[in-house]
């Protein structure tokens, strides 16, 4: 990269008579001698230089030469003849016509003491007889003599302000407890000239969790809440590439008693029939925490697959249940959740699902979730959380929550999954089916 040092500008016009000068050593040659005047009748112009006054040894620079508006054509277009010399002659300079006669690129060479050059320019128009000229003296000096020029005080810059969307501070999402992950939701903006690019969470002066935001978006992902219990803060730092730093406090309940009896209310109001347990997939030894939920994809087109396996990935994530994406048929003693195109059809919405039973009306054995053709009108996003939806059905609820998550009778418009309503699932999923709650 050119550092570029304070640049002044030399405008000199000359009458130049130069006489030859000889090098210094190392049996260089001397510089070919200035053209002399093409006739008495000649014009000569000004060159106005652009450089530094002084540079680095080993530095390389780019100058630019101009004249006035009228003749400026005549130097960079038709001047046939170009003569540039400088002295000392030793160390040598490296001069390179970048475009058009105008820009010339200079590398000085290393020294072992304070060197001043003198260069002299010269271009020579023979068919307007006009000749361009211009003196330049530029110090270059050793490497450990440049001082860096002092930078004036910078202001303090603003700090980034911090907007959180989740969780909500209502003594109830905003619960925490152990084995569970609250995820923060939030965008943050810059307000000085650096952006934001790391986004951090404390909790008790430990860092629990660090994120590089989307643009504005950011999520933090805490599963780790201190040693001490009760009424505490999370702190959102967000900080800039110029090192402004803002911070946002979210009041979190660190309570295990707490989260447990809101696990256990959303399982009576969600999952229960008459106060017993409604839950998917054979007795205890065979439920999904110990084997695979099987996803059955004979029907579904392959480039759907993904989408299917991130619907998944969101509970595993959220509850720890694993499973299994495949297209052979299963064998009447295995539970398992059907996904089945029927993209011509289009009844109003977007997925249906329906569940079954063998035996057991409180043991769901299998779902059957069909997507139709307003499905294919959503984006990537919306066809997963669609899927994750229809899977919850099965696995999680009974029909629609009404606590803004991705359950919610509102639609599959969320995707979030609360602290107490993970602690739900592995509650659920440790008790039989038809067990009192």
């Amino acid at each position: 990269m050119k550092k570029m040092l304070m640049f002044v500008v030399v405008t000199i016009l000359m009458s130049l008579t130069l006489v030859n000068t000889t090098g210094c050593g190392g049996g260089k040659k001397s510089p070919p001698p200035i053209s002399p005047p093409i006739d008495n009748t000649e014009k000569v112009e000004r060159l106005t230089v652009n450089y530094p006054p002084a540079v680095k040894s080993g530095e390389e620079i780019t100058i630019e030469l101009t004249t006035n508006k009228e003749t400026t054509d005549k130097i960079l277009e038709q001047a046939d003849k170009d003569n540039i010399v400088y002295e000392p002659y030793n160390p040598t300079l490296e001069i390179k016509k970048l475009q058009n006669n105008r820009f010339w690129k200079i590398k000085f060479p290393k020294v072992n003491k304070d060197t001043i050059y003198t260069i002299y320019f010269l271009f020579v128009n023979t068919r307007e007889n006009i000749r361009f000229e211009a003196q330049i003296q530029i110090l270059v000096r050793k490497t450990e003599d440049i001082q860096p020029p002092p930078q004036p005080p910078q202001p303090n810059p603003e700090p980034p302000s911090i907007q959180i969307v989740y969780p909500w501070e209502d003594n109830k999402v905003n619960v925490v407890g152990d084995n569970v992950i609250l995820t923060v939701k939030g965008y943050t903006y810059s307000r000085s000239n650096g952006y934001v690019n790391k986004v951090e969470a404390f909790i008790d002066n430990e860092k629990v969790a660090e994120t590089i935001p989307n643009y504005d978006y950011f999520e933090l992902d805490i599963n780790r809440f201190g040693n001490i219990k009760g009424n505490k803060q999370v702190i959102i730092r967000a900080t800039t590439t110029d090192n402004a730093i803002g911070e946002y406090r979210l009041n979190i309940i660190y309570d295990n008693n707490l989260l447990y009896s809101l696990a256990v209310e959303f399982l009576r109001k969600y999952s229960s029939i008459d106060g017993k347990l409604v839950r998917y997939g054979g007795d205890i030894t065979e439920g999904p925490y110990k084997k695979p939920v099987r996803i059955q994809l004979e029907y579904l087109p392959d480039e759907y697959h993904i989408l299917v396996q991130k619907a998944c990935d969101f509970w595993t994530k959220y509850t720890g249940i694993q499973f299994l994406l495949t297209k052979e048929r299963p064998t009447p003693d295995l539970a398992y959740i059907y996904i089945t195109p029927k993209f011509d059809s289009d009844p109003g919405y977007a997925a249906s699902v329906s569940t079954g039973h063998r035996g057991n009306s409180y043991e769901i054995t299998y779902g059957d979730i069909i997507l139709y053709k307003e499905w294919l009108t959503y984006s990537e996003y919306t066809k997963i959380v669609v899927i994750a939806h229809e899977i919850g059905h099965v696995l999680v609820t009974l029909g629609h929550t009404d606590e803004g998550d991705i359950m919610d009778y509102r639609g599959p418009t969320r995707d979030l999954f609360h602290t107490y309503q993970q602690l739900a699932m592995k509650i659920k999923y440790s008790k039989n089916p038809g067990e009192n709650l």
